[in-house]
Protein backbone atom coordinates (compact mmCIF):
# COMPACT_ATOMS: atom_id res chain seq x y z
CA UNK A 1 0.00 0.00 0.00
CA UNK A 2 1.25 3.38 -1.22
CA UNK A 3 2.12 5.64 1.71
CA UNK A 4 -0.53 8.41 1.89
CA UNK A 5 -3.27 10.04 3.71
CA UNK A 6 -5.93 7.14 4.93
CA UNK A 7 -2.95 4.63 4.16
CA UNK A 8 -0.43 3.06 6.16
CA UNK A 9 3.07 5.00 6.36
CA UNK A 10 5.06 1.93 7.88
CA UNK A 11 5.07 -1.99 8.93
CA UNK A 12 7.22 -3.35 11.15
CA UNK A 13 7.63 -6.83 12.27
CA UNK A 14 8.98 -7.62 15.67
CA UNK A 15 10.14 -10.91 16.94
CA UNK A 16 8.62 -11.64 20.61
CA UNK A 17 10.27 -14.76 21.71
CA UNK A 18 8.34 -17.66 23.37
CA UNK A 19 9.64 -20.99 25.42
CA UNK A 20 8.44 -22.76 21.38
CA UNK A 21 10.04 -20.30 19.42
CA UNK A 22 9.52 -16.82 17.66
CA UNK A 23 6.17 -15.38 17.63
CA UNK A 24 5.75 -12.32 15.61
CA UNK A 25 4.14 -9.74 16.12
CA UNK A 26 2.88 -6.78 13.50
CA UNK A 27 3.29 -3.09 14.81
CA UNK A 28 1.73 -0.64 12.32
CA UNK A 29 2.30 3.01 12.07
CA UNK A 30 -1.00 4.67 10.99
CA UNK A 31 -1.79 7.09 8.65
CA UNK A 32 -1.69 9.62 11.70
CA UNK A 33 1.97 8.97 13.06
CA UNK A 34 0.68 7.02 15.97
CA UNK A 35 1.73 3.29 16.80
CA UNK A 36 -1.15 0.55 17.42
CA UNK A 37 -0.01 -2.92 18.43
CA UNK A 38 -1.36 -5.75 16.86
CA UNK A 39 -3.68 -7.30 19.71
CA UNK A 40 -4.52 -10.84 18.25
CA UNK A 41 -0.07 -11.01 18.10
CA UNK A 42 -0.10 -10.42 21.83
CA UNK A 43 -2.59 -11.84 23.04
CA UNK A 44 -1.50 -14.93 21.08
CA UNK A 45 1.79 -14.17 22.45
CA UNK A 46 0.35 -14.35 26.80
CA UNK A 47 -1.69 -17.72 25.63
CA UNK A 48 1.36 -19.70 24.60
CA UNK A 49 2.87 -18.30 27.63
CA UNK A 50 -0.17 -19.48 30.00
CA UNK A 51 0.03 -22.72 28.46
CA UNK A 52 3.55 -23.73 28.37
CA UNK A 53 4.00 -23.04 31.95
CA UNK A 54 2.14 -26.51 32.28
CA UNK A 55 5.13 -28.40 30.61
CA UNK A 56 6.86 -28.40 33.83
CA UNK A 57 6.12 -31.38 36.08
CA UNK A 58 6.67 -29.78 39.27
CA UNK A 59 4.71 -26.39 38.45
CA UNK A 60 2.19 -28.33 37.36
CA UNK A 61 1.51 -30.29 40.53
CA UNK A 62 2.48 -26.92 42.36
CA UNK A 63 -0.46 -25.71 40.72
CA UNK A 64 -3.28 -29.00 41.08
CA UNK A 65 -1.86 -28.70 45.10
CA UNK A 66 -3.20 -24.71 45.02
CA UNK A 67 -6.45 -26.09 43.47
CA UNK A 68 -7.08 -29.14 45.89
CA UNK A 69 -6.13 -27.21 49.00
CA UNK A 70 -7.46 -23.74 48.92
CA UNK A 71 -5.67 -21.39 51.16
CA UNK A 72 -2.66 -23.58 50.77
CA UNK A 73 1.02 -21.75 52.18
CA UNK A 74 4.57 -22.10 50.54
CA UNK A 75 5.76 -24.40 52.95
CA UNK A 76 2.81 -27.01 52.67
CA UNK A 77 3.36 -26.82 49.06
CA UNK A 78 7.09 -27.36 49.38
CA UNK A 79 6.44 -30.69 52.10
CA UNK A 80 3.37 -31.94 49.68
CA UNK A 81 5.02 -31.94 46.33
CA UNK A 82 8.91 -32.86 47.53
CA UNK A 83 10.57 -29.68 46.68
CA UNK A 84 12.42 -26.94 48.55
CA UNK A 85 10.89 -24.00 49.68
CA UNK A 86 12.73 -21.79 47.39
CA UNK A 87 11.63 -24.26 44.65
CA UNK A 88 8.06 -23.76 45.22
CA UNK A 89 8.31 -19.67 45.37
CA UNK A 90 9.67 -19.95 41.73
CA UNK A 91 7.28 -21.75 40.12
CA UNK A 92 4.50 -19.79 42.81
CA UNK A 93 5.62 -16.77 41.42
CA UNK A 94 5.75 -17.93 37.49
CA UNK A 95 1.55 -19.20 38.39
CA UNK A 96 0.85 -15.68 40.04
CA UNK A 97 2.78 -13.99 36.65
CA UNK A 98 0.88 -15.29 34.00
CA UNK A 99 -2.63 -15.24 36.63
CA UNK A 100 -2.94 -18.93 36.88
CA UNK A 101 -2.83 -18.22 40.68
CA UNK A 102 -3.65 -15.39 43.63
CA UNK A 103 -2.08 -14.88 46.93
CA UNK A 104 -3.64 -13.49 49.93
CA UNK A 105 -1.44 -12.39 52.50
CA UNK A 106 -2.55 -13.61 56.38
CA UNK A 107 0.09 -12.04 58.89
CA UNK A 108 3.28 -13.13 57.66
CA UNK A 109 2.17 -16.04 55.58
CA UNK A 110 1.27 -16.01 52.16
CA UNK A 111 -1.68 -17.92 50.72
CA UNK A 112 -2.51 -19.29 47.42
CA UNK A 113 -5.84 -20.12 45.42
CA UNK A 114 -6.59 -20.68 42.01
CA UNK A 115 -7.05 -17.21 40.18
CA UNK A 116 -10.61 -16.59 38.89
CA UNK A 117 -11.70 -19.80 41.13
CA UNK A 118 -14.78 -20.12 43.54
CA UNK A 119 -13.35 -17.49 45.87
CA UNK A 120 -13.81 -13.87 46.32
CA UNK A 121 -11.12 -12.04 47.80
CA UNK A 122 -13.04 -11.53 50.77
CA UNK A 123 -13.74 -15.06 51.25
CA UNK A 124 -10.13 -15.60 50.32
CA UNK A 125 -9.00 -13.56 53.46
CA UNK A 126 -12.38 -15.55 56.01
CA UNK A 127 -10.85 -19.13 55.01
CA UNK A 128 -6.96 -17.77 56.20
CA UNK A 129 -8.45 -16.43 59.38
CA UNK A 130 -10.05 -19.41 60.33
CA UNK A 131 -7.59 -21.88 59.03
CA UNK A 132 -6.11 -21.63 62.48
CA UNK A 133 -7.09 -24.33 64.71
CA UNK A 134 -6.36 -21.76 67.81
CA UNK A 135 -8.08 -19.03 66.55
CA UNK A 136 -11.31 -21.32 65.59
CA UNK A 137 -10.59 -22.50 69.46
CA UNK A 138 -10.61 -18.45 70.41
CA UNK A 139 -13.68 -17.83 68.23
CA UNK A 140 -15.23 -21.29 69.54
CA UNK A 141 -15.15 -20.19 73.32
CA UNK A 142 -17.11 -17.13 72.63
CA UNK A 143 -19.69 -18.41 70.75
CA UNK A 144 -20.09 -20.72 73.46
CA UNK A 145 -19.37 -17.80 75.93
CA UNK A 146 -21.57 -14.71 74.99
CA UNK A 147 -20.42 -11.70 76.76
CA UNK A 148 -16.91 -13.05 78.47
CA UNK A 149 -14.10 -10.50 78.69
CA UNK A 150 -10.35 -11.22 78.12
CA UNK A 151 -9.49 -11.95 81.31
CA UNK A 152 -12.16 -14.62 81.61
CA UNK A 153 -10.96 -15.86 77.65
CA UNK A 154 -7.82 -16.51 79.05
CA UNK A 155 -8.44 -18.43 81.53
CA UNK A 156 -10.99 -20.47 79.95
CA UNK A 157 -8.45 -21.32 77.26
CA UNK A 158 -5.33 -21.59 79.92
CA UNK A 159 -2.97 -19.74 77.43
CA UNK A 160 -1.23 -15.96 78.04
CA UNK A 161 -3.11 -12.58 77.25
CA UNK A 162 -0.94 -11.74 73.90
CA UNK A 163 -2.06 -15.11 72.49
CA UNK A 164 -5.47 -14.22 73.18
CA UNK A 165 -5.10 -10.58 71.97
CA UNK A 166 -3.24 -12.11 68.91
CA UNK A 167 -6.59 -14.01 67.95
CA UNK A 168 -8.97 -11.71 69.19
CA UNK A 169 -7.25 -9.14 66.75
CA UNK A 170 -7.37 -10.99 63.62
CA UNK A 171 -11.25 -12.03 64.33
CA UNK A 172 -12.28 -8.44 64.83
CA UNK A 173 -10.52 -7.38 62.10
CA UNK A 174 -12.03 -10.44 59.97
CA UNK A 175 -16.10 -9.05 61.59
CA UNK A 176 -16.65 -11.78 63.47
CA UNK A 177 -16.22 -10.89 66.96
CA UNK A 178 -17.09 -7.46 68.71
CA UNK A 179 -16.02 -6.21 71.78
CA UNK A 180 -18.86 -4.05 73.81
CA UNK A 181 -17.44 -1.07 76.01
CA UNK A 182 -19.55 -0.52 79.00
CA UNK A 183 -17.89 2.00 81.04
CA UNK A 184 -14.63 0.01 82.13
CA UNK A 185 -15.63 -2.92 81.22
CA UNK A 186 -14.85 -4.90 77.76
CA UNK A 187 -17.19 -7.74 76.84
CA UNK A 188 -16.81 -10.09 73.43
CA UNK A 189 -19.32 -11.85 71.80
CA UNK A 190 -19.48 -13.02 68.20
CA UNK A 191 -21.67 -12.10 64.84
CA UNK A 192 -23.14 -15.42 64.76
CA UNK A 193 -25.54 -13.86 61.41
CA UNK A 194 -22.16 -13.50 59.60
CA UNK A 195 -20.37 -16.28 60.92
CA UNK A 196 -23.25 -18.66 60.01
CA UNK A 197 -23.26 -17.16 56.53
CA UNK A 198 -19.12 -17.12 56.23
CA UNK A 199 -19.45 -20.70 57.34
CA UNK A 200 -21.94 -22.10 54.79
CA UNK A 201 -20.86 -20.67 51.85
CA UNK A 202 -17.29 -21.76 52.85
CA UNK A 203 -18.10 -25.45 53.40
CA UNK A 204 -20.35 -25.20 50.48
CA UNK A 205 -17.17 -24.07 47.86
CA UNK A 206 -14.84 -26.49 49.97
CA UNK A 207 -16.67 -29.57 48.82
CA UNK A 208 -15.15 -29.23 45.47
CA UNK A 209 -11.83 -29.69 47.42
CA UNK A 210 -9.88 -32.13 49.50
CA UNK A 211 -9.45 -29.34 52.13
CA UNK A 212 -10.18 -30.37 55.31
CA UNK A 213 -13.08 -28.89 57.10
CA UNK A 214 -13.62 -30.06 59.93
CA UNK A 215 -12.86 -28.04 62.04
CA UNK A 216 -15.51 -25.44 60.02
CA UNK A 217 -18.28 -28.01 60.17
CA UNK A 218 -17.51 -27.99 64.29
CA UNK A 219 -17.64 -24.10 64.68
CA UNK A 220 -20.60 -23.93 62.27
CA UNK A 221 -22.47 -26.37 64.75
CA UNK A 222 -21.29 -24.65 67.91
CA UNK A 223 -22.89 -21.30 66.35
CA UNK A 224 -26.18 -22.60 65.66
CA UNK A 225 -26.73 -24.09 68.99
CA UNK A 226 -28.41 -21.79 71.76
CA UNK A 227 -25.92 -20.30 74.15
CA UNK A 228 -25.09 -22.26 77.50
Amino acid sequence: MRPGHGGWRGLVHVALWTGAGVLVALVVRDALGGWAAAGAGLALYNRLNRSATFDNETRRRIFDQVRALPGVCIADIASSVGVSHSTASYHLDKLVEFSLVTSTIDGNKVRFFVNGGAFTEEERRMLAVLDNAETRRVLDAIVKNPWCYRAELTALLGVSSPTVNWHLDRLEAAGLVIENKTGRNRFLYADKRRLNDWLATLLKKLRETTYDATGLEALLEASRAPPV
